[in-house]
């Protein structure tokens, strides 16, 4: 029986890319824009060599919100095997 792939751990990163210094990317409504991203990898089992990769952009402040959640709902995924989640997606979703 091959063993199923399992998230191991959540990598989670805080980009961020200083646009307000030079303006760039600036708007009416953003005038001092500083663009960022939050990127998060989820590792599997060692030796089955896959990844999962995400990104949630957001300018500037509201990137720490974003960081936060995901370090947060985090360990409800790790330990967990992929199919788990795959087979009943309303079950994932409902954080049961």
């Amino acid at each position: 029986m091959e063993k199923p792939i399992t998230i191991t751990e959540a990598l989670v990163k805080d980009v961020r890319f200083p646009n307000s210094i030079s303006r760039d990317g600036s708007d009416a409504m953003n005038p001092d824009p500083d663009y960022s991203v939050t990127y998060v990898i989820l590792k599997t089992n060692p030796n089955d060599g896959f990844e999962g990769h995400g990104l949630t952009f957001a300018i500037g402040k509201g990137n720490e919100l974003c960081t936060a959640a995901i370090v947060s709902f985090a360990p409800l995924v790790i330990d967990k095997a992929l199919e788990s989640f795959t087979a009943n997606t309303n079950t994932f979703l409902t954080l049961s």
